[in-house]
């Protein structure tokens, strides 16, 4: 069975990498004439630098403009590619791929593989979720075929969804030291880290719970051995 890839489609990447620089383009070239309204206003600030861009639409003077718009535009299309995540299935594995991170996930070692929004979450033997993270066009028909191909346990929902509970500080029912990062997480959220939010949620798992974010609000479970 021949790999499946999942993330951005290749239309999307063309569409990325070739219409980024085009607007960049588009945007240098009329970068001098939002100088020159700039520069009509009342007050602007940085009007030495705006001049100096407004003047730039003479002969061959757009050049400049219309080839810095076209590099920033290459720059932010290799950067939404690079960074946006991409899951490589195999018989034998998950690669995933995000930025300059990859991980893998032995295919033994999953339970169970599901959409929750726009996020491709897999779970292992004991219900962590090694994987919970945002895919591209995760709710297209093709990702589910894609697992079910390889063999992989797809469900069409949380298998432990009536588990969940709403998490508030100092929940009695939970230890303390669960609180604890539970309470650091939500700060983090409050932050806008995910990256800190992600890595807080793998401490809760090695504390023996898990924990997933529905809106604002941070839901937990006890991990249950399959």
């Amino acid at each position: 069975m021949p790999d499946h890839v999942l993330g951005l489609s290749r239309f999307d990447r063309m569409l990325l990498v070739l219409g980024l620089p085009v607007l960049g383009a588009g945007v240098g070239y009329g970068l001098p004439a939002a100088a020159r309204w700039l520069l009509s206003l009342p007050w602007t600030p940085f009007a030495g630098p705006l001049r100096l861009i407004s003047e730039l639409d003479e002969g061959w003077g757009r050049i400049p403009t219309i080839a810095a718009g076209v590099l920033l535009g290459a720059a932010l299309a290799f950067l939404a590619v690079h960074e946006t995540l991409r899951v490589t299935i195999t018989d034998a594995e998950l690669r995933l791929a995000e930025g300059d991170k990859t991980r893998s996930v032995a295919r033994h070692d999953v339970d169970a593989v599901f959409v929750d929004g726009n996020l491709l979450v897999v779970l292992d033997r004991e219900s962590r979720q090694v994987v919970r993270d945002k895919l591209e066009h995760a709710d297209r028909p093709e990702v589910e075929q894609a697992f079910r191909a390889h063999g992989y346990p797809w469900v069409t929902a949380d298998p432990y969804e009536q588990l969940f509970r709403r998490w508030v500080p100092d929940l009695p029912d939970l230890p303390p030291a669960v609180n604890a990062v539970l309470a650091a997480r939500a700060v983090a959220l409050s932050k806008k880290s995910a990256t800190d939010a992600a890595e807080l949620r793998d401490e809760v798992q090695k504390l023996g719970y898990t924990v997933r974010d529905v809106g604002t609000a941070q839901h937990w479970r006890p991990l249950v051995r399959s």
